[in-house]
């Protein structure tokens, strides 16, 4: 209909008042005398928006008035022109839901497949995707969903569960939470005396913490100590189906002035969304609260497999988990200058360190996603459609003017609708006009004769 409307309907409007002009050029009423309109009604420049212009343009300079059915057919072809781009505003393309009986079969995450997943291989596994510096976004880009299409890329809330094209509802994870920095006057306190973090941790939270002190990582001239503490402990057994955890982390560098305090919060959840493959989005998240409880599931909470991860890469333990180099880079240090055997690297930020905290988080949450992934079930799926919907406020205004349009060449048609010399208004009629005007005009010059 678009098509047809943008293609023939200004077109086929012009060719039928061609017509009827020539009709009204035979009438002696509606007939004009050679004179510029004259020309524009045979040229057709009623037809020509911007010739319209520039007649209105001379008319107000001139202080003249068009004819009556110059007037309704500039009118007429006006709103035949606007009238393709108002149906396209009043039903404008967009994805329709078109319910199917189809089945989809995924390779996603699956909570019976849990139990295959233990704490070694979720640090492990996270750790090495935390080191690259991407976002899981990045890393694991099909598979991770945002809440809405503005909030795409956004690592403070997002859905892990597996590639799909369609629509379909999954199970999955949801992590939402964020890491800051983190000022008050206790911790400010702290940060003049560094012996008062583990008062302070346990003024802020839950006796069942853990709790991990002056741990140091050096690494070319990168010198930076810290110290955490967190709920849950990493060591708890995880009972499904969600977890919320708390931690403080300590920083104090030795060559830079970066220190200060971070604070994390996480929620770590287990249900099901509806996704849109299309998009990466999710909605309609629900807690799914089927999962057994009593069994014990051997992963922990992602922020507290973060801390547990970097506490083993310090130099103070005897068995470190991860080496100082890739620590330094989970962190944010970058390397600047490498001088012979010693490398220089550029300080990060407070808020720096806090975002690369929460990186890792991201990816121990993945990490369980994609360690407990299967293509085992079938999913009932719904095809996104493209469709035109219609928009009331633009679909009024257009059948108006398709009413306004069909008066018009009605009204014309009506009133001027005649046999004719020729089929259009051209350049046959004008010069028949311009003889006729010209014998009339002689003839006056003659009375006597």
């Amino acid at each position: 209909m678009l098509t047809f409307f943008s293609q023939f309907h200004l077109t086929i409007t012009v060719l039928h008042l061609a017509r009827v002009g020539a009709s009204a050029m035979e009438r002696e009423h509606t007939a004009l005398p050679p004179s510029p309109e004259f020309t524009r009604m045979t040229d057709r420049k009623w037809a020509d928006p911007d010739e319209f212009g520039h007649i209105v343009k001379t008319m107000y300079k001139k202080k003249t008035c068009p004819s009556l059915i110059f007037f309704v057919f500039t009118l007429t072809c006006t709103i035949a022109l606007v009238t393709p781009e108002t149906l396209s505003r009043a039903y404008p393309v967009a994805l329709i839901e078109v319910k199917n009986a189809t089945t989809t079969n995924p390779f996603t995450f699956s909570p019976q497949a849990l139990v295959n997943v233990d704490q070694e291989t979720q640090i492990g596994l996270g750790l090495g995707s935390w080191a690259t510096g991407q976002s899981v976004f990045e890393t694991y880009y099909f598979s991770v969903y945002s809440p809405d299409v503005t909030s795409v890329g956004d690592p403070s809330d997002f859905f892990f569960a597996g590639f799909i094209e369609n629509i379909v509802r999954l199970p999955g994870i949801l992590l939402q939470g964020r890491c800051n920095p983190f000022s008050d006057d206790t911790s400010a306190a702290v940060e003049q005396d560094s012996t008062l973090f583990r008062t302070f941790c346990n003024d802020n939270l839950p006796p069942l913490q853990d709790q991990v002190m002056d741990q140091n990582v050096l690494y070319g001239d990168a010198n930076i100590t810290y110290s955490y503490c967190t709920y849950p402990q990493v060591s708890t057994v995880f009972f499904g189906p969600d977890s919320n955890a708390t931690a403080y982390i300590f920083f104090q560098t030795v060559n830079t002035t970066t220190t200060g305090m971070v604070k994390c919060r996480s929620s770590f959840t287990l249900g099901d969304a509806t996704l849109s493959g299309d998009v990466g989005t999710y909605t309609d998240f629900q807690r799914n609260d089927t999962y057994d409880n009593s069994v014990q599931v051997r992963i922990a909470d992602p922020l507290s497999a973060v801390l547990a991860g970097i506490a083993n890469g310090s130099v103070v333990n005897t068995h470190p988990f991860e080496s100082e180099s890739i620590l330094v880079k989970q962190l944010g240090y970058k390397v600047i200058f490498n001088n012979g055997n010693m490398l220089n690297f550029s300080q990060p930020s407070l808020d720096e360190l806090a975002s690369r905290i929460w990186l890792g988080v991201e990816h121990m949450t993945a990490g369980i996603g994609s360690l407990s992934s299967t293509s085992n079930s079938f999913f009932p799926s719904t095809l996104p459609s493209s469709g035109r919907i219609r928009s009331n406020a633009f679909a009024i205004g257009l059948y108006a003017l398709l009413g306004l349009w069909l008066c018009g060449l009605i009204l014309v048609s009506i009133m001027e609708y005649r046999p004719s010399i020729n089929s259009q208004l051209g350049s046959r009629i004008a010069v028949r006009k311009q003889e006729e005007h010209r014998k009339r005009a002689l003839q006056e010059s003659r009375p006597g004769r």
